[in-house]
């Protein structure tokens, strides 16, 4: 899938199996560049869509995080009413490939006991209250 937003700011879309790739390009004086972001879909983590109205541009933004030790970053552009149908298909594909990824697998799970495991030994130790405790494992468990 290929979307090509003209308005506001050039944006080039390009979804596959396994990656997006936001491409930006940037006006510098005369010249043009064109600056590209390329997320695993295993990475996208979030995503925030805003319809346009008549005062103002749609506004997409994708939340991915590359690695579990890493912050989370984000990649986002406007875009104009002409454009929304197409952006909405591409909101559509995102919200199926983040559900999927938020679903655990067995890593997840042996990672999540060892911490829950390291938040009970603070608790043993004193460091941590009980509610603390109870707060971090509902957390690390996403109850909440």
């Amino acid at each position: 899938m290929e979307i090509k937003v003209k308005k506001p700011n050039a944006v080039k879309l390009t979804l596959d199996d396994h990656d997006l790739l936001v491409a930006h390009s940037v006006k510098h004086g005369l010249k043009r560049t064109v600056e590209s972001v390329l997320i695993p879909r295993t990475a996208l983590i979030g995503m925030e869509m805003h319809q346009p109205t008549e005062d103002d541009d749609g506004h997409f933004q994708v939340t991915y995080q590359l690695d579990k030790k890493l912050a989370e970053q984000i990649a986002e552009f406007w875009f104009s009413a002409s454009d929304a149908p197409f952006v909405l298909e591409l909101k559509q594909i995102l919200e199926q490939q983040i559900d999927k990824n938020s679903e655990w697998g067995e890593d997840d799970f042996v990672a999540n006991g060892q911490l829950i495991m390291e938040y009970l030994e603070m608790r043993k130790k004193g460091l941590l209250t009980n509610e603390e405790f109870e707060a971090k494992k509902r957390e690390i468990l996403r109850l909440d």
